[in-house]
Order: C-alpha cells, then structure tokens, then sequence
C-alpha cells in the first residue's frame, strides 16, 4: 500500500504568535517512519501542511494528487483537532485513515470516539506498526493500536520499544521541503533536528515522555549518531544541528564521544541542546569538550527557583545544580536558555515570584516563563482533573500561548497570567538584556520576531 505521512498545519493553533515569530521545524518522527517504510519497499512520502502552509482545498488536492492508500497523521494535544479535519479531507476520497503522535497514544480510544473519520490510532513508536498495517496484516495482529469493529472499538496490546536505534535508517530529509524551515533561535542555514536517544527514566509530574517513549533509555551509538551527521552536512549542506533529545547528556561518557568524533571531522558546523538537559548531567570538562566540538547553545529544565517544589513535581535535581551548571557553561562562553515554569504542583504567588527571582539571578541569554499545560498523561494533569478544574473549551487551547487552562489548590487562572506578565517584564526589560538580545540580531526576520516579542514583553505592564 502507498502511504502518505502527513503533519498538520499548526500555524492555525499558533496565529495570534504572528507569522514572523513562529517556528515552522521539520516533523521528525514522520522523517524517520518515511525512512524505515521505505527501506522495507513501501511507497511513502510526506506532507508538511505546516511548512507549506497550505488551506483545506490545498490539502484536499495534494491527498488526491499523490492518491496513498494510507494516510498517516501526526498529532500533538493543540495539533489533534487539525489531525481530525485532515482526517476528514481524507476520508471524502476513502482513505485509510491512522492518527498517532503523542496525544493519540495517551488518548486512543477517546481519539477515534472523537473523529469518526479516523480508523486506527497508533500509540507510541510508529516505525513497525505503519510497516504491519501497510504490509496488510490482520489488525487483530498488529501491537500497539485501536481501531473500530463495527460500532466497537478495540484497543490491541502494547507494542515493545525499539531497542536497538541504531538499526533505524537515518530520517527522509529528501522527502522534506527543508528550505521552508526557520526559527528565530537559529543562526545558521540549512539546519536539521537530530535525535541521538529515546525514552526517559525521570518521573517529573508534568511530563508525558515517559507515557508516549517509555521509561528506559534507549540510546544510539556515537558512530551511528556521527554517521548521520556525516550525511546531514556532506548530502544535505547542513550547517546548524537542533539536538531534540529530551536527555542527550545523560550518559556523559557517551557525549563525550560524540563530541569527539566531531572534533575530528572539523565541519563547518555548529549545534546546540534547544530541548533542554539536565543540569545534574553534565559537568564542567564535557561543557569544554561540546564547546570545542562546535556547540555554542545550551539550554537547561529549571522549571522551578524553589527546592521543595523541585522535589515536589520529581525532578531529581537542587538549585545548587543548576546554578553551578549555568555557570559552567557561561564561562565556557555557551548562550545559556532556562525554561521555567508557572504553574507547578504546591505553588502559590511566594513559590512563583521565588522562581522569578532565581530566573535574575542565573542571568540566562533566554528564558521562557510558560505556564504549566496540563497535557493528559501526566502525574499533574491527573490531580487537576481529580482535585481543581481544567477550564479548556477545546484540545486547541492546550498551548503554551494561551491562556491558562486550570485551577488547582492556589492556583488561579488569574495568578498564573499576573505572574507571567511580571516574570517576562521584569526579566526582559533589564538593560544587560535589551543589550544582549540586540548584538544577536543577524537578519530582518529575526529582527521582526524580537521586535513582536519586545511589543508583546511591553504589553505585559498595562
């Protein structure tokens, strides 16, 4: 069966972020399906509704024109509603219809009660389960899905992790159109996404990776990870490398490889953490050795400037980590990103300004205050839905530009806006950033997004 991978067109969720400020970034997980399907001899390709930025009747054409079989979608919480009208242009044409991504894993029965356009939802790893759907095996036989049998709906039995990643083939970057790709943090182009692991063995209240990638950490090889690298920079022309890894450093000694075989091919390639690593991960030597190896960027999950709340919300680190961490990286002259978060389990209006304050003190180049989105499949999204009250009127709003969506112990919707807004003036307006962010400045685009940032920050005081 010819299979069509589609993402969704989030630049509808993301509208009032304006056009110039939101980053349009390659659907890596349907990169990689297109690559392993096809390597088994399957007919694939991908639609990118986002980076082409098509409508209804685009969309409608493109699904005819390159008449699949099978169309597959991808969907996160604020992205399933796109997943269900794309569903729906492709079941006029009677399609097979698959939707899997992180939200349909988490919620695969309520997602196919929700769109009765959708036939099967596919949770967690999609590389296998699109082959054995594809291939025409039996449903009944194929691990780690939902589908309908009349007016039922059946859910099959997990589907193992894949263990060894480094058999995976690289991503389909062919299959991409990557000259449609930008985001205001990168400084150089072509740049491509890489995921050197998956899984996560933390238990932090607020996260859903260990529910969608699972709780042990599966890692690629430093040669295999090096030999994609290989193929980004020599077929690709890749200059700049996002590591999307929810936890690169993890085992140091393995980054550290990596980082050697980089230094050892002395590309004209830079990189950085944009997802985010843990402070307790790293120390001060492999800092040097990532810096030598062309990474100029790191970015650290504060989440928190408060130690009882840290250890309230599972995060397994203490204050003294990170700031140490940050300071290991400034004086290996790295620009530093700490992401905190208003919004976490026990806090009130002290805990949060606490996390302002401690926000000042590490001096990042960037932070982000985001309130907590109570995504479903996490520990936290669990009690608010047990003991407060989730305000959402659709999965859109579930989005870190929105507004807050819950209420939980002393925790208003109310409180958490007032805070964001004096977290973002008061860290933004100081002059040794507006210095900063200036001297960064290196094209009209991004001056355009800094300068709706800025308007945004500005806003904040009324």
């Amino acid at each position: 069966m010819k299979v069509l991978l589609i993402a969704p067109n989030y630049r509808k969720v993301y509208r009032y972020v304006g056009e110039e400020a939101t980053m349009i970034l390659p659907p890596i997980g349907l990169a990689y399906i297109a690559a392993f399907l096809r390597e088994e001899g399957i007919p694939v390709e991908i639609l990118d509704l986002a980076a082409l930025n098509l409508d209804d009747s685009q969309t409608q054409e493109e699904i005819e024109r390159r008449d699949p079989d099978i169309v597959g979608i991808t969907a996160v919480t604020n992205t399933i509603e796109e997943a269900y009208n794309v569903s729906r242009l492709a079941k006029r044409s009677n399609r097979k219809v698959i939707v899997g991504g992180a939200h349909a894993s988490i919620l695969p029965e309520q997602t196919l009660e929700e769109c009765k356009d959708i036939d099967i939802t596919a949770r967690g790893e999609g590389e296998h389960t699109l082959l054995e759907i594809a291939r025409g095996k039996p449903l009944n036989e194929v691990k780690g899905i939902s589908y309908r049998v009349g007016n039922t709906i059946v859910t099959n039995p997990p589907r193992p992790f894949i263990k060894r990643l480094d058999e995976l083939p690289f991503p389909a970057w062919d299959l991409l159109p990557l000259k449609r790709y930008w985001s205001p943090g990168v400084k150089r182009y072509p740049f491509a996404l890489l995921v050197t692991s998956r899984g996560c063995p933390y238990s932090c209240s607020f996260c859903t990776t260990r529910t969608v990638l699972g709780k042990e950490f599966r890692s690629r090889s430093p040669e295999n990870v090096i030999a994609e690298v290989d193929e980004l920079v020599n077929r690709y022309g890749v200059k700049e490398i996002n590591i999307v890894d929810d936890n690169f450093t993890l085992l140091p000694d393995r980054a550290e490889k990596i980082c050697d075989l980089l230094i050892e091919r002395e590309y004209d390639l830079i990189w950085k953490t944009g997802n985010g690593i843990r402070a307790d991960r790293v120390t001060y030597p492999l800092i040097l050795k990532m810096k030598r190896a062309g990474c100029y960027f790191l970015a650290f999950g504060v989440e928190s400037g408060n130690q009882k709340i840290l250890d309230l919300i599972n995060k397994g680190e203490t204050l003294e980590q990170i700031r140490t961490a940050v300071k290991w990286a400034k004086e290996a002259r790295l620009m530093t990103e700490g992401f905190f978060m208003i919004g976490n389990d026990g806090e009130g209006e002290k805990e949060i300004r606490e996390t302002i304050e401690f926000a000042k003190e590490l001096d990042v180049d960037f932070a982000q205050f985001q309130i907590y989105i109570p995504f479903p499949g996490s520990s936290h999204s669990d009690k608010i839905i047990s003991e407060g009250n989730l305000h959402a009127r659709s999965w859109k709003d579930y989005n870190a530009f929105n507004k807050p969506i819950f209420s939980y112990g002393g925790l208003t919707p109310e409180l958490m806006e007032r805070m964001q807004k004096i977290a973002y003036r008061e860290y933004y307006l100081r002059p040794q950033i507006i210095f900063r962010k200036t001297l960064e400045i290196r094209s009209f685009k991004q001056l355009k997004a800094y300068f709706r940032a800025a308007l945004s920050v500005l806003k904040f005081q009324h």
